[in-house]
């Protein structure tokens, strides 16, 4: 007799069930999605014990007939797709059938709903896989599922869960996340009795911000809605403030499903790039809505899991919706659209996804090279009274009773980090500026290693070096950029040498990045450092010039309100 048999039907559904309820907040997304799909708009969650021994999801959807209620417990059954071609054309939460009968397996569940048409409800109680009784019962028009006792018959499964106030917090992170991506959708959390969270599914989504992370946050994000082709992105990203040292805020929904896709992270750290800081993530909430067929999510259970077919338009239409909200900012209280926003956003993220090539350099200007790449048509029309400096560091000004201090070093730094992009982007050839007396510096094994493999890179950029034997170089020439100080040649290349062997192992276009915000950084007027009243206008004119004037290459803001003044006296 041979060893391989046929298992039984409830160990089919545990083993099943183990890839999709996992702990109790695998029950709760399961019940409150096909809530959602049932078309409610009120929703309320009941747990005890961190789910362990009570779940509860009550709903105000269109409910299950009176006949498809013992079948809705068996597995692969399922009212969403009736053939595989269906799975290109569905945008339900879910699609495979096997919620309900893997929760079934491994508690016991009870089912009470009700349609329009049908005169009277259906309570229905099952435990294990088996139906125990059904019976008509008073009930509103909509779905009550409870489960209990969750994995009563999996007590190894039911060993490894953590203590009721961790697996509370999953299932509160995830109720909240589902009201993010529903904002039309009333949901209610009760822990243990007391009511933990609701939204009021009014439709928007900086009330439902403000309740989870407080007024700061929701006074500092940015509305998003871009649209290109079939494919829209809505939401919420922060502003410079909001940037944080984890990807604890970055929350991305596909048609309203949370995922996790690493292509799309990528784009939006690029997208935040310049504007968040060396090793901050920005703050984002976004929703992609785009034709079912775009995309598979039928890679794992959890549907957190996404596959494309045109990753690269995705990874470009995320970039241009970051990038194009975090340009929409006012601007020392002027919120002018910008005009030509699209062919900067689109010269940036050509910077960033394409490496430098020699073959750039010739004499042949592209057709992007006839339209000023990081200036607006006009200059931002801000009447501003110059008060004077502060801890001769801060520009301070006055704009219609409110009081602005721009910080003088974020502010030159911005303008000559645009401008040495500007150089590079428009293939000028001759951007150094050439020293009286070249200097020969002296180079370690490593450092010189480096120059040999990225002299094209210094080049680019400015640097007019060359190769003066076996560990030195000779520097001709430096950016042609505007020095504010008296610039001490070897230390500057040093300092870019330094940072870029540090981070050697990132990415070319990173090692760019920071190339030219330390070039910019060195050679911007510092804090502590006098500027005449003319040097004053001459920056803010540069500044307002800008189509990004908002923060320093490395995140800091360049202008900050204090609030505005009221009878000769600063209020907040």
């Amino acid at each position: 007799m041979g060893n391989i048999v046929l298992l039984d039907e409830l160990t089919i559904n545990k083993i099943a069930a183990g890839e999709v309820i996992e702990r109790p907040a695998n029950v709760v997304k399961e019940l409150v999605e096909n809530s959602i799909d049932a078309g409610s708009k009120n929703i309320v969650v009941e747990v005890k014990n961190g789910g362990k021994t009570f779940i509860r999801v009550s709903d105000n959807g269109k409910g299950i007939e009176l006949d498809d209620m013992p079948i809705a417990l068996e597995r692969h059954a399922t009212s969403k797709i009736r053939q595989i071609e269906d799975l290109e054309k569905t945008y339900t939460m879910g699609f495979r059938g096997e919620a309900l009968a893997s929760i079934v397996a491994i508690s016991r569940v009870t089912i009470v709903s009700k349609t329009a048409e049908m005169s009277a409800g259906v309570k229905l109680v099952a435990e294990a896989g088996d139906i125990i009784s059904q019976e008509e019962v008073g009930s509103q028009v909509g779905t009550t599922i409870t489960v209990e006792n969750l994995f009563f018959n999996t007590p190894v499964r039911y060993k490894f869960l953590k203590q009721d106030a961790t697996e509370f917090r999953y299932i509160k992170e995830l109720v909240q996340k589902i009201a993010l991506s529903n904002l039309d959708v009333a949901i209610k959390l009760i822990n243990d009795g007391k009511n933990v969270f609701q939204s009021s599914g009014n439709g928007n989504i900086k009330d439902i911000v403000y309740t989870l992370y407080g007024k700061e946050v929701k006074d500092n994000l940015i509305e998003v809605d871009y649209k290109e082709g079939d494919v829209r992105v809505t939401g919420v990203v922060g502003n410079t403030l909001m940037a944080k040292d984890t990807r604890k805020d970055q929350i991305l929904f596909l048609n309203k499903r949370n995922i996790k896709n690493q292509m799309l992270t990528n784009s939006a750290d690029q997208a935040f790039k310049g504007g968040t800081g060396i090793g901050k993530y920005g703050f984002f909430i976004l929703n992609m809505e785009m034709p079912a067929d775009y995309y598979d999510v039928n890679v794992h259970p959890t549907k957190m899991e996404v596959r494309f077919k045109d990753e690269q338009t995705l990874y470009k239409i995320m970039y241009h919706a970051i990038k194009g909200a975090l340009l929409n900012k006012e601007f020392l209280g002027n919120n002018e659209i910008e005009n030509n926003k699209e062919t900067y956003i689109e010269n940036e993220f050509e910077f960033l996804t394409n490496h430098y090539n020699t073959d750039k350099q010739v004499d042949k200007p592209s057709k992007l090279q006839k339209v000023e790449l990081i200036n607006r048509d006009s200059i931002r029309n801000v009447n501003y009274k110059y008060s004077g400096i502060l801890f001769r560091t801060y520009i301070t000004v006055e704009i219609d009773n409110e009081l602005f201090l721009i910080d003088q070093h974020a502010a030159h730094e911005r303008v000559l980090y645009e401008q040495i992009k500007e150089n590079y982007k428009n293939n000028i050839k001759n951007n150094s500026q050439l020293m009286l007396v070249p200097e020969v510096v002296n180079l370690t094994h490593k450092e010189m290693e480096f120059i040999q493999n990225n002299i094209e890179l210094f080049q680019n950029y400015g640097f007019d070096i060359e190769i003066f034997g076996d560990n030195s170089v000779k520097i001709n020439g430096i950016p042609d950029i505007e020095y504010k100080i008296k610039i001490d040649t070897k230390n500057i290349f040093m300092d870019i040498l330094d940072e870029m062997i540090t981070k050697e192992r990132t990415t070319i276009k990173d090692i760019e990045e920071r190339f030219i915000a330390t070039v910019a950084c060195k050679a911007a007027v510092k804090a502590n450092m006098d500027l005449g009243e003319d040097e004053v206008h001459k920056l803010l004119d540069r500044l307002l010039k800008l189509k990004n004037p908002y923060t320093c290459p490395h995140g800091r803001p360049t202008t900050v309100k204090l609030g505005h003044m009221e009878n000769g006296q600063l209020k907040s």
